[in-house]
């Protein structure tokens, strides 16, 4: 049976989760999450999809098509209320590395594991959230930006890697 995993996942480890009832479970999943992507729908079914594949999805969260959330660990991702995440946008919440680079790959000052888009925060069109990154409250990422590190509340950034190009006061929010 090793050989057999071995030769079918290459390099890549597979997590013992995903054995037996944990391997339908994780199709399941993705049938939901292709449902979710491609199908036409409001955004709040997309949300309520998300949340049943284990995304922590708060209210008010607008998901557009074709946005792609985790497939393996959905429940590393936490979208807090109001988030706004335009379409074909990809958020990985997770890091798999092949076993002969694990050493040059994996950071020893933190996991890669996870990510956390705060409070009202808004990811642009192709924007791409790399595992490990929290998106400050309030906080805009430009479309088809990179953001490879914490972007912090109330603030504007753009590009790959993405950077802060700028920040407001929370008193221009307004929620109506």
């Amino acid at each position: 049976m090793t050989r057999i995993r071995k030769e079918l996942m290459g390099q890549i480890p597979l997590e013992r989760e995903f054995d037996g009832a944990g391997a339908l479970w994780s199709v399941l999943g993705r049938l939901l999450h292709a449902a979710a992507r491609y199908l036409p729908m409001f955004p709040g079914w997309r949300a309520k999809i998300h949340r049943f594949r284990g995304v922590r999805v708060g209210k008010g969260v607008f998901i557009g098509s074709d946005v792609f959330i985790d497939n393996t660990y959905p429940d590393r991702i936490v979208i807090e209320d109001f988030v706004t995440i335009l379409s074909r946008s990809f958020i990985l919440g997770h890091s798999f590395f092949p076993k002969h680079l694990a050493t040059i790959f994996i950071e020893k000052e933190r996991e890669l594991t996870g990510v956390t888009l705060c409070k009202g925060s808004y990811i642009g069109a192709q924007s791409i959230i790399m595992p490990g990154v929290t998106i400050g409250e309030f906080a805009v990422i430009g479309a088809g930006s990179l953001v490879t590190s914490d972007i912090p509340p109330c603030s504007i950034a753009v590009g790959s890697p993405a950077r802060v190009i700028r920040f407001f006061p929370r008193e221009e929010v307004d929620f109506g």
